[in-house]
């Protein structure tokens, strides 16, 4: 089974794939003029000066959108998702993630902007986001249809199987917690969470979003200053490594590529277009402003926080010497600040999962609730809780595996969207502080 899923994930994954991330970063990234770089201002007068804005009763606030989205992306791609990377890639993948991170800033502007602005049907039903776009660009409700089902599957894969997995794989490394009792008493209260729709979800990412994270940027900083000499060193080595063809620790720059790649993607889901399905539900309905926020959250994801862990990973262990994998060599990393690092970074790898499984479930809903309706959503609501108990006993590789699979094959028809349409897609505009108010859904 698992070198058969290795084999699928080498031919979604291969690079025809990452160059299609690539084009389309590009593409988004010179159409705009660099708008990451030259909008800095314009982005953060949009985002953070804002983000205490009230909420309406129509929909969630933008610091709920703002930390609903970051609840999904800041998950277990952070942490166990980045030493995935480190073992799999090499210490150059850091640096292939920083660029297609930086780049994507422009695909999730750009796919956010469109999940807006574009309004579309089907049958009775008024589409938003990523399936706007698509029945737009494709003029078929069967692709939309496809789409669907595989933003499903990713939910699935990459939002429930592989963040239950680890929630309940860093217990057990760092306290000892049996992956059955983790289990059942996550289940439980991811169904206790979910039952509530997005407005509950939101409710909870908002204390748990800017808590988790305070407490993460603690435990990581606290280990740089330990290893600080290593620091420089190791930057040295992340570039180094990035553009060898074939490194000395055996994994080279096709590999580094590949993992830093696809592991930002798993982390910050820019080109997936799953990011649209919630800020569609954002009280403030301007594409230009959802698509700064959507550019905010892929940089404190992936190039800030994903940057520490792997920093920490790098300075703190016996790369490329190590034998660990995912959340065991986390673990190792932060435990070489005692028992507070240990089981500090276990119990935040729990958090960071929940969030991350209760956000995703809600993408995995609303495409469930657009292939079969709405009255088949407590059935959706009941299978993912199951699914999280089978995610926290299963294997970790294979599970890993099934997720790579999935978000590859959702970006495909989304990235093909966006391209479509990417001459609809305004930037400058973004910097006016009155906009047109685009009605939500």
């Amino acid at each position: 089974m698992q070198n058969l899923l290795n084999s699928l994930n080498a031919v979604v994954w291969g690079p025809p794939m990452l160059l299609f991330f690539i084009f389309t970063a590009l593409r988004f990234t010179v159409r705009s003029r660099f708008f990451q770089l030259r909008g800095v201002g314009a982005i953060f007068k949009s985002t953070f000066g804002k983000m205490l804005s009230g909420k309406k009763t129509s929909g969630i606030s933008q610091f709920s959108a703002f930390c609903s989205v970051l609840g999904a992306c800041i998950g277990t791609g952070n942490i166990v998702g980045v030493a995935t990377a480190i073992y799999s890639g090499g210490a150059g993948a850091v640096f292939w993630m920083w660029l297609s991170a930086l780049l994507s800033t422009m695909t999730a502007y750009g796919e956010n902007y469109l999940g807006i602005s574009v309004k579309e049907r089907y049958k009775s039903t008024l589409l938003q986001g990523a399936y706007a776009y698509i029945k737009k660009a494709t003029s078929s409700d069967r692709v939309t249809f496809a789409y669907a089902m595989l933003s499903f599957m990713s939910a699935i894969g990459m939002g429930n199987l592989t963040q239950s997995n680890s929630l309940s794989d860093s217990l057990k490394n760092s306290l000892g917690i049996s992956p059955q009792i983790t289990g059942i008493i996550c289940a439980v209260l991811c169904g206790l969470v979910i039952a509530g729709g997005i407005k509950r979800i939101a409710r909870m990412q908002t204390v748990l979003v800017p808590l988790m994270t305070i407490f993460y940027l603690v435990l990581s900083f606290a280990v740089l200053m330990k290893f600080k000499w290593n620091i420089v060193p190791c930057l040295g080595l992340i570039l180094k490594e990035a553009f060898t063809v074939k490194a000395l620790s055996g994994y080279g720059m096709y590999k580094a590529i590949r993992y830093g790649v696809s592991r930002g993607v798993f982390s910050n889901e820019a080109g997936l277009g799953s990011s649209t399905l919630i800020h569609a539900e954002a009280d403030d309905g301007t594409p230009q402003v959802q698509g700064m926020w959507a550019m905010t959250e892929v940089f404190v994801d992936t190039i800030f926080m994903c940057t520490l862990t792997a920093l920490v990973i790098l300075v703190s262990t016996d790369y490329p010497q190590h034998t660990l994998f995912g959340s065991a060599l986390s673990t190792a990393a932060y435990g070489t600040i005692g028992n507070v690092g240990k089981c500090g970074v276990g119990i935040l790898t729990a958090v960071f999962a929940f969030t991350s499984l209760t956000s995703c479930s809600f993408y995995g809903e609303k495409s469930f609730r657009f292939m079969l309706g709405e009255r088949w959503v407590p059935l959706y609501r009941c299978l993912y809780t199951l699914l999280v108990f089978w995610g926290c006993t299963g294997k970790p590789t294979i599970i890993w595996t099934i997720a790579d699979v999935c978000n590859g094959l959702m970006a495909l028809p989304n990235l093909f969207a966006i391209n479509c349409l990417c001459k609809e897609v305004v930037y400058d505009k973004a910097k006016l502080t009155k906009q047109r108010k685009y009605p939500t859904a």
